[in-house]
Formats: structure tokens, sequence, C-alpha cells
């Protein structure tokens, strides 16, 4: 029969053929691995892993270990574990545990993915880690990342989901055409597509909610069986091994087919499969060609699910035909539960057989019915096999032809994937020349003429023909055009230092170009050894190079390139000096650095030159500079930082036309005069009632002329010192006055000290010799205190003890020595005795702390020992002097009340003396 496959779609751009080798070693089960490397497959061994299900490996394109893992330990090709192994948190009873994601655009870093089975928590919940994923860098043995990254596969409200995170299914599939894969998980009733690019593993994946809803009750065997991707990426088949609601039941799980999008990683169109049936089912995988379904399932309808009890008695093995409306038929059986399968690189089908040292093989997997040539035994291997097989990139088992660069006139690899090697390959190029029979899998072929070509290897391996086509864009060689270089003598020698890179647009303008620069053509044309630092490339070596010129695609032109000296034709004797003031970056005035504009210069040496010439004119540093064409100097501003004080600069004139040196030489010479030189504080803090404060620059090197400027521009003052009438941001210019007009500026930053705001003195007591005054300011800060000394002694605290009773003044100001404020308060008290006997002292008896100003609206009354009121003393008084109605009154103890202006009242006696 024919077959006709075409890709799933046409990459119109060349790839380097991968041989698809990176599934060509397995280690599994018990210490078992296999090679697939030759053209029979070889057990192996010195594996360090022993799984029950599942595991996962990776090798390079040439079919070499790279290392493999049961996601609880990874190991590396010398089988010893990995550095990093302990962060993993999978399970090898996991039935998809782990697989191995190549990292797109970082060759030798690959992301390990795993699956963790469940743990009972209670007799409700169980309890997994879900999906993760590590970074894992193979330069050298190889080390896996210490930190993982969790990924979210389920609801984080829901408790049940919470816990479990993920069924044990995983599998992953590339992009035909980009540099993307897709790793796919499923939990309850979603799949869970997340998206792997050059910039890491998207951890938002797309969510497909289609297929069979898992119960969650009894997840641990509801949660096993294999997905897998169909090699084309069209397809996704899921096993369910179980779909019990609860962990006492024993209810069939199912089978089922679904479509992927592999553009937009959304899986839909969901069809249970032997739906006529109740399955156990474990493992699927599909023919090479993705046409035929393979499954392992316990069936009740072939006896293997007994009515009752929760072992079943044995499994088969069915082929599902897709292509014949999903038909189905046994293709063997089994007396015990179903196990794993896997597709391997030489096309045939692997089925795990549990403690025993073969696998099943599907030998023709494509063909229909018992054509596909199931073995039972058809494999040995070294060690017994468990329950499951490795894991890999589904995309690695799919046939297709490649091509790496194709050139017009050049040789064109094309090359197919296909195993086992065929008879014979019938290769059509496409271009109307004949059909190439041969059994090479990797032929050339040259293009005479650019274009697009459909490329068809119609394959025969027995009486199987099959046809696979591949569109190849042949690509024009890049125009090369000789070319010549002019350079300058600048001493007069005969040699010179060329940039041979100057030459790329002569050659060839076009951008995205590669030029590399060869002594032969030989060299130029195999690529090999090119001219050591063609940036300064001196025409002693040679006068003729062979210039390589190679396109993204590898395609090249090869032409030639001729160095020519000349002598400069600018007078040795011409100069132009620049003058320029220090122009005081970091307020550094004195460091010989100017700016520069120099521009004009351009002109000045153009007309050394024929009018109407096509010359430009640029500006370098050093010769090296000059000859190689780099680090130009931009001449409307320029700071000669690598020579202060003066430099000179090397100018070359070049024809625009051919980039051809006419004139070449140090020809401009920079001077820096120095700017005034003066300090000047650049903050000053000084007190409100100091203003205007002078202020005027000190160190001054030599007479200047002065400007003192706010910060609107506005010119203050022209005198050297200068009265800051308030605080602000001033600017001190300095002018030399020996004709170069150089100015140097600096700044002064002005603030004032405001004065301390007294809100108030509290008093703690009444009445008491223990009295507290505390000084309440609007805001605190850098101030001191008195009490009733203006002139100090100050203290920094503003609370004050044992303050006697009286009217008294806090006194506060800046710790500089700023403006005083005062306060006046009162302590209230009152004296234990007066003697009124008009010798001026103690007579009269007045409460301490009201006067006049303080508390003037008080009332005071005084009694005598009986009670009866004696008088009223007025607060602005200066008390009472010991008599009633003119009488004074005999020695004795009299009383009194006190009502507060500020609402406090108190009561108490004092003795009147004779």
């Amino acid at each position: 029969m024919k077959r006709t496959l075409t890709l799933l779609m046409a990459c119109w751009f060349g790839l380097v053929c991968a041989q698809d080798r990176e599934a060509a070693i397995w280690h599994f089960g018990q210490f078992a691995g296999l090679d697939f490397n030759s053209l029979v497959p070889q057990s192996l061994v010195g594996s360090s892993m022993d799984t029950y299900e599942g595991s996962a490996t990776i090798a390079t394109e040439e079919g070499n270990l790279l290392f493999y893992t049961d996601s609880e330990v990874a190991y590396n090709r010398l089988h010893r574990r990995m550095p990093g192994s302990r962060a993993l948190s999978g399970s090898n009873f996991s039935t998809q545990s782990s697989i191995i994601v190549p990292k797109p655009g970082f060759p030798n870093f690959y992301y390990l993915f795993i699956t963790d089975d469940y743990e009972t928590v209670d007799t409700i919940v169980w309890n997994g880690d879900g999906l993760n994923f590590f970074e894992v860098n193979m330069t050298g043995p190889g080390t896996i990342s210490s930190r993982g990254a969790h990924l979210i596969t389920y609801d984080p409200d829901n408790r049940f989901e919470r816990a479990l995170k993920c069924s044990q299914k995983l599998t992953a599939i590339k992009d035909p055409c980009e540099d993307i894969y897709w790793v796919i998980a499923h939990f309850h009733d979603k799949f869970y597509a997340f998206k792997v690019d050059e910039n890491g593993v998207n951890e938002t994946p797309v969510v497909s909610q289609v297929g069979p809803l898992m119960h969650l009750g009894a997840y641990s065997g509801n949660a096993k069986g294999q997905i897998k991707m169909s090699p084309d990426g069209t397809k996704l088949a899921m096993a369910n091994f179980m779909n019990n609601v609860d962990p006492s039941g024993h209810s069939p799980g199912s089978l089922y087919l679904f479509d992927f999008d592999i553009l937009t990683g959304v899986i839909s169109n969901a069809q249970q499969l032997m739906d006529d049936d109740f399955v156990f089912a474990y493992g699927v995988e599909f023919s090479p060609d993705s046409k035929k379904l393979y499954a392992t399932v316990s069936s009740f309808n072939n006896g293997d699910v007994p009515p009752s009890g929760h072992d079943n008695d044995g499994s088969i093995l069915v082929q599902i035909d897709l292509e014949r409306n999903n038909d189905y038929q046994k293709i063997a059986e089994s007396p015990v539960d179903p196990t794993a399968l896997q597709l391997a690189i030489d096309g045939k089908i692997y089925q795990a057989h549990v403690q025993r040292r073969h696998l099943g093989v599907i030998n023709n997997p494509k063909e229909l019915g018992a054509a596909c040539n199931y073995v039972e035994e058809g494999l040995p291997i070294g060690n017994s096999s468990w329950k499951g097989l490795p894991s890999f990139v589904q995309s690695y088992f799919q046939v297709r032809v490649e091509y790496e660069e194709a050139c017009v006139g050049d040789f064109t690899k094309l090359s197919t994937n296909f195993l086992p090697d065929p008879d014979n390959i019938a290769w059509d190029f496409g271009d109307g020349s004949p059909v190439l029979n041969t059994i090479d899998k990797s032929p050339e072929h040259v293009y005479s003429v650019p274009g697009t070509y459909l490329v068809t290897a119609t394959i025969t391996k027995g009486a199987e023909v099959e046809s696979y086509t591949k569109e190849v864009e042949v690509t024009a060689l890049p125009l090369a055009n000789p070319a010549q270089l002019v350079q300058c003598d600048p001493d007069g020698d005969g040699f010179s230092e060329f940039n041979l890179f100057e030459a790329s647009s002569l050659i060839n303008a076009t951008d995205g170009l590669t030029f590399s620069f060869h002594d032969s053509e030989r060299g130029a044309r195999g690529g090999s050894s090119p001219v050591a630092n063609p940036e300064t490339y001196s025409n002693a070596l040679g006068s003729q190079l062979f210039v390589r010129v190679e396109n993204e695609l590898g395609c090249f032109g090869v032409t030639t390139l001729d160095l020519s000296v000349v002598s400069t034709a600018i007078p040795s004797d011409f100069n132009i000096e620049v003058t320029a003031c220090d122009d005081g970056v970091n307020d550094n005035y004195t460091d010989g650095v100017g700016t520069f504009e120099f521009s004009s210069a351009t002109n000045t040496i153009l007309a050394l030159f024929p009018p109407g010439s096509n010359f430009e004119v640029s500006y370098y540093a050093s010769a090296e500079d000059a000859l190689s064409e780099l680090e130009a100097i931009d001449p409307m501003r320029y700071r000669n930082v690598l020579s202060p004080g003066q430099q000179d600069l090397w100018v070359r004139v070049d024809s625009e036309d051919q980039n051809a040196c006419i004139g070449l030489g140090q020809h401009i010479t920079l001077v820096v005069d120095e700017g005034p030189i003066f300090d000047l504080d650049s903050n000053l803090e000084v007190c409100q009632n100091q203003l205007p404060y002078s202020i005027g620059p000190t160190k001054v090197q030599d007479v200047y002329t002065y400007e003192w400027i706010d910060v609107d521009g506005n010119v203050l003052s022209t005198n050297q010192t200068f009265g800051i009438p308030a605080e602000g941001t001033y600017t001190l210019k300095a002018t030399m006055t020996d004709g170069t007009g150089c100015e140097a500026f600096k700044t002064v930053e002005v603030t004032t000290i405001e004065p301390p705001e007294i809100l108030t003195v509290n008093v703690d007591g009444l009445v008491s010799l223990q009295t507290t005054a505390t000084v309440e300011l609007a805001e605190f800060g850098d101030f001191e205190f008195s009490v009733d000394a203006p002139f100090g002694p100050f203290q920094r605290s503003h609370v004050f003890e044992n303050v006697a009773p009286g009217i008294h003044k806090a006194y506060a100001r800046d710790i500089n020595g700023c403006e005083v404020v005062e306060f006046q308060f009162s302590v209230i008290g009152h004296p234990a005795f007066f003697t009124p006997n008009n010798d001026n002292v103690n007579d009269y008896w007045q409460i301490q702390g009201i006067s006049a100003d303080i508390q003037s609206g008080s009332i005071v009354y005084i009694f005598d020992r009986y009670g009866n009121f004696l008088a009223q003393v007025d607060p602005a008084s200066p008390g009472w002097d010991g008599s009633w109605n003119g009488q004074p009154l005999p020695a004795s103890d009299y009383w009194f009340s006190v009502s507060l202006e500020d609402g406090r009242s108190f009561k108490g006696h004092f003795t009147l003396k004779r």
C-alpha cells in the first residue's frame, strides 16, 4: 500500500536536522536500560535507578546519555546522583512521574517536570505535592537548581483540590516550526497546557475543561493512567484506570481521545473510546504516523473485570483505528494488570512487563490488526521491568524531512529521521532533476536557481511505501562587489593600517551580512583562516585580500579587496588651535578639562581642497583610531578627559564616494584656560535674627569680577561680599579679568534657624514645694531652656523640678545661641505666715502665683477660726494687711478659700504673727 504523509506545517526556513536521538537511551524499571542507537536495541548495565512506574531520560542529539530520573533522584551519564536531587518531590509510584524538556535558546539547559503520588492525611483527604519543575544545567556533569517552581493545576480555594493538586498524567510536544514546547497535565476535569519558550516556562497555563470528571474521593487510583500526544501534535489520548467515588469502590475508568491545537494549547473534541465496555485503562501510545492508537486495559467484556471484588483478572492490548471511526480490536491479552506503552525511535511500540526480563513489542504499529505483529517477549532486557516506561517529548518520534542551509550553486543537505533504515528512498528534489534512488538518508543536492521547491522522500521498507514532503527555500548568494580601500600614509613609509570592515558597504550594503577577510580565495571559500585583527590590518602583510560575504543562512559570495596607500594632502604645518575654559564638571575648575565646540574647523579644513570636492572630515583622539576609523570625536561637544590642559587631535579627510583617505594628521590643538579659583561654603545655616548675613568667597587666587545670582537668575550684587537677605539658594559667579572671560560658579544653600515657639508651660502640683514645670513647644528640635534666667544657664531638658510658687518666665533658644523667646507662667502657693508690723517685711499675705496679669479673675476669701468672713483679697493688690474694718486683728490662725481663674480651687490656713 502507499500512503502520503505531509508535515503539519511547512516551515520555510532551513533547520539543522536533529537526528532525534534525544530518546535513544532508556532507563526504567529495576535498574533496566536500553540503547536504541543501533538497529537492534541493546541492553544497558550500570543504571542506578529502581522505579516502579514513571521515569524520564534525555540524550544528546547524537544519542549520548545526559541524565535520567524517577522524579525522586536524578542521575547523570556516569550514573551518579546529581547535585540538587534533594529538592525533587516526585514519586516513582506516579504513572508519568517526570518528563524532560529542553530549555529553548539555551543549549545544555533543560526543564525537569515532575508529578507526585498521594499520601493519606485522614480517611477523607489525600495529600500530594502536585506538579513542579526544575531547571537542570548539563554543562559538565550536571546540576539541578535547588529551588523548583510549583505549577497550579487546581482550585486553591477548594480544600480537596488544594490537597491533591494534580493527577499522575504528564506529556509534552514540540511545535514543528518554532522552538516552543507544550507540557500538558490533567486534574479533575481539566487539562493544563504550559507553554515553554525562550522566555522560560509560562506558569499561567492554557486550561481546557473537557472530557470526563474524575472523582476526588479516591484519587490515588483515579489519578493513574497515561496521557500521550500524537507524534504529529494533533491528538491527545488519555487512559483513566479507575473513577471511584470513595476508596471502598472498584469503579472502572475510561479511555478518551482529544484534538490538540499546537498553536494555542487548547484541547477539545472529547471522544470516548471503547464506550461499549467497562475498562480500567492504563497505557496509551500512538503509532509513528499518528493514525493508530494502542491501549492496555482491563476489559469487562473480555472477562478481566469480575462482577464483584476489588481485583481484576487480567488485561488486553487493543488497537484503535483512528481512520475508521475509532474501531478497536484486541491484539493480545495478559493475566496481569495493564502496564505502560512507549513508542521508540525505531518506530516500534514497547510494553512493560512487571518483574520480567523482557518487553512486549509491537513491531509494525502502523499496520492494522494482527499485521502490527505484537510479540509478548519481543525484546530481552538485562534487568527486570516494572510497570512503567520512560516518558519523552513525543515529537522525537515523528518522521519528517528537514534540510540545512539551501544556497544557489552550493550543496543543500537534506535528511530524514525515518527508522529503521529503509530499503530505498526516492528523493524528488522538486526542480525537475532526476529522482535519486538511494538508501542514503542524508543526500546532497545543488540548486541552480533561487526559489521554493517541494522535496518529496518516498520511503520503501519491505511492503510499506510512505512519502514525506518538505518545502525548501533556496536562497541566492549574496552579492559581492570588488572593492578598494585607500588609506593615508601617516609617516611616509608606504605602509598604513586599515579597518577592513570599512569596505563592507562598498562590497554589499545589505543588513544582516557577515564579512571575513582571507589571504587566499581558497580560505575565503572554505571559511578558514581569516586574517587576525581586521580592524588594524597593515598592508605590509599584503595589498590584496579575499572577502567572504555570508548571509544568515550560510550562503556566501567571494570577492577581492585591494589596499592602497597615498600621501596625505593636508600640509604638515597646517594647524588649528581651539581654546575653551575649564568646564568645572564636578565643581572642579582646575583639572584642565574643557568642553570644546570646534565644528567650524571642518569648513576651514575643506577649504584646503578644490571647491565641490565630495569629502568628509572626521576627528580622532589617536592615530590608531584615525586609521581604523573607530571612536570618532563629535566636534559639536568634546571633553579632553584623556589629555587635560592640552590635546592634539587627528584629522582625517575621506572621499565620501569610495571611502578613500585624502588627508591624515595631527592638525587640531585643544587648549584649556583655567577658570577662577576660590572657595565658598556650599551650605550655610544662620539665625533668623542674623539676617541679612554677610558672606563672601575665601582662598581667592586672583582678581575677579563677581555676580551674586538668585534661583530666578536675578543679579543681586556685583560685590565680592554679599548680605544674604533670606534663606534660599544663591550662586556666586566669578569671571577672570585676564581677557579669557573664563567663569567659575559656586552655589551656597542658605537655611535659617527658626526660633522655638512656646505653646504653654504645664505645671504639675498645687500649693506644693515639689512643683514640676514642663515647657511645651510647637515643634521640638535642637533647643535649650531656662527659667527666670534669660542669659542662662540653659539646659537641654524642657522639664524643671522644684519650681517655687510665684510668677516665672520660661526661656527657650536654639543651641547655636539664636533668638531667645519667653513665656510667663505661675506656680500657685501661699505663705505659711505673715507679720503685718509695717517693717516692709511680710507685711501682707497674698496667694502666690496670681497677679493682675495671671489668674487675675481668681477669688480669694479670708475667714477667722470660727468661719467668720473677714476679707476678699484682690489678685492685683499686695494682699491682706491683717485688719478688719480698719482695726488690726490679733495674732492667730486664719483660713482662706481660693477659686482660681482656671477653675481649680483649694483651701488652707496661715498664721498672723504680731
